[in-house]
């Protein structure tokens, strides 16, 4: 067919030709003269002579033949793409020609092998799975394709070994549990399996040794609790083992020593608590041992310096005041100690009448200060006034309380010595007071503790001989402390007889056991140990019950095998073997199932086959067999496809033409028929391209007047339409530059406030407006320097406080400065700190010495040292503290 269509191209052209050569030679004087009534020439008239140049019929579309006929014009004939071939999908390309692509014929099924015949099409022939193994079931998946299960043989019991033998048939072979150790229990759980539970030896009793042996079982050593040590009390107890008591040599006295010599006796020597020291007052309390009491040697009085000598006791030395200044008057106070007075004309002094003579001196006159009672020493402070010092009545006799008489003046009473301590034998020295000498108790009695009670003198407690063993009888002879064992035998023959050092006699009962698990043993009180034979029935239809005498019951499990591939064998602990029927349905709507006794299930593909040459035949395991239309949709739009009754597949081009001259017609595989609007487009910006269905593109010349006197109008063939703006522009960034109604140019100067009050705002001809910042430093470094927008600088006072109490906070020329605040009050008997939180603390030192016979208080006249006051004085006076 395309040989002949190239012979008639040939033959058209070769006519053409000679119609040319004959005409060469006509004159014209338009081209209607030239027409040479062939419709494959263009005809024209230039210079006079006819022109008859043969068209050119190539449309450049590999897809057409173009011929053209002299008597009827051009022609594009489809071409044929059919290769006779049901396995390609046949198609024609523009710009390529025809096209052969072979079709899918992929069915996305894994259970079919897919194949194509030139004839017929595509085949899907279905896969074999069968893999010759008696022990999987075969089957086939839709998406994975052959599928080999294995024959599922566990019966779910840990206790039997599951396999599958040649013959198909399923095993389940009971396992061996015996590990020959006579220290486990051996058994089986359906489960886990082999179980091997260790023998447990202990016999709660920590007084022996527990073990075990693989061969003869449980042991039990007796533990030995010997320390040999003479001072201890050797025992075991069931619960705790090995007890070693010290024995008791405390008598609870901390006035003796204790301790035990290696004949065993106890021995409690007095402790002696003299320390040589005339500054303490020397003694023993039974609870807590010696007493050192620091000797009071305060006089109270702030003009001497109070101390103590080792060798003779107070001393009380008077207090020199002189500072050498001639400047000063120099006195003591007895309650404050010396006073420097500075001489002052001005005096400021409530001991002097202050006055100016005429001559205009300064005299000060003293004022009277006696107050008619002998008991003060009459002076004058010059700040306070008149001052009536205590008189110092004190008579360094340590055996006289001293007092004064308004009237009479120094009272020397006799001090009363007597501590109400029975205890104490009560005297007095006149240089260092009362004594308290220790009372002798000792009564020469070794079988009593000798001490003394402060309300009734002397005691003898007899000794506590307990030794806290409740396995001895305990008791004191004029030899000592003795403690004898005790019998504890209950002439019981099922017990075993011993003593608890904690509750006495201990009957534990005897163990009867005769290491054999197939008996079942107790103790008679007439005959002793028994040990009857134990009965192994563990009412479980699936064992068979016996009792060995190394391991104890044994339950072996029944064999329930029937021999019979379609039946699950298992066993019911009430009613023996079950053979249940096995389930032989695979769920597979693709295969008929059925059950051998002798190989088992067995699963027979379906067959799905309808003879019909335009369906694909498959099956679904879900569903059963498929018949599917055969897709004889080629994806090509441009052809229409249909299944014949011979089962081939046929694809025949459509028609694209439009009528119309402003489209090229053709066709898209993937849309169908397009018609693409023809590209009237010149190019040239300065036309309005467009198109007329019967005559084609058609260019109008484009207006560009825009009555604008500001813009010159003209028109560029790239860009098209062109306005440029007059320029305006006097290069002054100061001035705003526009174009008027009139076409004049104006330039009007711009303003440059930017309403900040922290700018200074000016214009400048080359850079335009400037808002130069404002500085707002005072140069204070007591104030932060800012800017507000709307008010202008603004200085801050700067916030010094750093939130501490303990600091005074202030501003100077460095900034903020944080000085600590002083937290002294001038009192010695408080500790003074701050908190940051808080402030100011002043928290009073702690003198208490936890001593109920002692006034405790702290001296301010001595510095903040803590003084310990015998409470029988604070008593007589009735005061306690500094005003003692």
């Amino acid at each position: 067919m395309n040989k002949i269509y190239l012979i008639l191209i040939l033959f058209s052209f070769v006519g053409i030709i000679f119609a040319n050569i004959e005409k060469a030679e006509v004159s014209c004087t338009c081209d209607e003269n030239c027409n040479d009534g062939n419709q494959c020439t263009l005809d024209k008239c230039n210079n006079g002579c006819c022109s008859n140049t043969l068209i050119n019929v190539n449309d450049n579309n590999a897809c057409t033949v173009d011929t053209c006929n002299p008597k009827t014009g051009i022609s594009h004939t489809p071409v044929n793409c059919d290769d006779g071939n049901s396995c390609t999908a046949d198609s024609c390309l523009c710009d390529k020609g025809c096209q052969h692509v072979p079709i899918a014929c992929d069915d996305h099924n894994a259970c079919t092998v897919d194949s194509c015949s030139n004839s017929t099409g595509c085949c899907h022939t279905p896969l074999s799975c069968d893999d010759n193994n008696p022990c999987t079931v075969d089957s086939c998946s839709n998406s994975t394709g052959c599928c080999h299960t294995p024959i599922n043989v566990d019966d779910h019991n840990a206790c039997t070994e599951d396999k599958c033998t040649q013959s198909g048939g399923v095993t389940h072979t009971p396992i061996c549990c015996d590990d020959n150790n006579a220290c486990t229990v051996d058994s089986c759980s359906n489960s886990t399996g082999c179980v091997h539970t260790p023998l447990a030896c202990d016999d709660h009793n920590a007084c022996t040794v527990d073990s075990c042996s693989n061969s003869t079982g449980c042991c039990h050593t007796p533990l030995s609790c010997d320390d040999n040590n003479p001072c201890t009390v050797d025992s075991c107890s069931n619960s705790t083992g090995c007890c070693h008591t010290p024995i008791n040599v405390d008598d609870h006295n901390a006035c003796t020593e204790d301790k035990c010599t290696q004949s065993g006796g106890v021995t409690h020597t007095p402790i002696c608590c003299d320390d040589n020291n005339a500054c303490t007052v020397d003694s023993c309390s039974n609870s807590t041992g010696c007493v050192h009491t620091p000797l009071a040697c305060d006089d109270h009085n702030a003009c001497t310096v109070d101390s103590c000598s080792n060798s003779t006791g107070c001393c009380h030395t008077p207090l020199s005041c002189d500072d050498n200044n001639p400047c000063t008057v120099d006195s003591c106070s007895n309650s404050t100690g010396c006073c420097h007075t500075p001489i002052n004309v001005d005096d400021h002094n409530a001991c002097t009448e202050d006055k100016c003579t005429q001559s205009g001196g300064v005299t000060h006159t003293p004022i009277c200060c006696d107050d008619n009672n002998a008991c003060t020493v009459d002076s004058c402070s010059n700040s306070t006034g008149c001052v009536h010092t205590p008189l110092c009545c004190d008579d360094n006799n340590k055996c006289t309380v001293d007092s004064c008489s308004n009237s009479t003046g120094c009272v020397h009473s006799p001090m009363s010595c007597d501590d109400n301590n029975a205890c104490t034998v009560d005297s007095c020295s006149n240089s260092t007071g009362c004594c308290h000498t220790p009372l002798s108790c000792d009564d020469n009695n070794p079988c009593t503790i000798d001490s003394c009670s402060n309300s009734t003198g002397c005691c003898h407690t007899p000794i506590n001989v307990d030794d806290h063993n409740a396995c001895t009888e305990d008791k004191c002879t004029p030899n000592g402390v003795t403690h004898t064992p005790i019998c504890c035998d209950d002439n019981n023959p099922c017990t075993i007889d011993s003593c608890s050092n904690s509750t006495g006699c201990v009957h534990t009962p005897m163990s009867c056991d005769d290491r054999n698990p197939c008996t079942s043993d107790f103790c008679s009180w007439e005959k002793g140990c028994q040990h009857t034979p134990l009965s192994c029935n563990d009412f479980n239809a699936c064992t068979i019950d016996s009792c060995t005498n190394s391991t104890g019951c044994l339950h072996t499990p029944v064999c329930c095998d029937d021999n019979n591939a379609c039946t699950v064998d298992s066993c019911s602990n009430s009613t023996g073997c079950v053979h249940t029927p096995l389930a032989c349905d695979d769920h597979n709507a693709c295969t008929v199932d059925s059950c051998s006794n002798s190989t088992g299930c067995c699963h027979t593909p379906l067959s799905c086959d309808d003879n019909n040459p335009c369906t694909v035949d498959s099956c679904s395991n879900s569903t059963g067999c498929c018949h599917t239309p055969i897709n004889v949709d080629d994806h090509n739009a441009c052809t229409e496809d249909k299944c014949t009754q011979s089962g081939g597949v046929t694809h025949t081009p459509i028609c694209c033409d439009d009528h119309n001259s402003c489209t090229v017609d053709s066709c898209s595989n993937s849309t169908g028929c397009v018609h693409t609007q023809i590209n009237c487009d010149d190019n040239n910006k300065c036309t309005v391209d467009s198109c007329s269905n019967s005559t084609g593109c058609v260019h109008t010349p484009l207006c560009c007047d825009d009555n604008n006197p500001c813009t010159v109008d003209s028109c560029s063939n790239s860009t098209g339409c062109c306005h440029t703006p007059i320029n305006v522009d006097d290069h002054n960034p100061c001035t705003e530059d526009k174009c008027t109604q009139s076409g004049g140019v104006t330039h009007t100067p711009i303003c440059c406030d930017d309403n900040n009050a922290c700018t200074v705002d000016s214009c400048s001809n080359s850079t335009g407006c400037t808002h130069t910042p404002l500085k707002c430093d005072d140069n204070n470094p007591c104030t932060i320097d800012s800017c507000s927008n709307k008010t202008g600088c603004v200085h801050t006072p700067m916030n010094c406080d750093d939130g501490n109490f303990c600091t005074v906070d202030s501003c100077c020329s460095t900034g903020c400065t944080h000085t600590p605040i002083v937290v002294d009050d001038g009192n010695p008997c408080t500790v003074d700190s701050c908190c940051n939180s808080t402030g100011v603390i002043h928290t009073p030192v702690d003198c208490n010495d936890n001593n109920i016979l002692t006034c405790d208080y702290c001296s301010v006249k001595q510095g903040g040292k803590c003084v310990h006051v015998p409470i029988t004085q604070c008593k007589i006076f009735g005061k306690c503290g500094d005003d003692l």
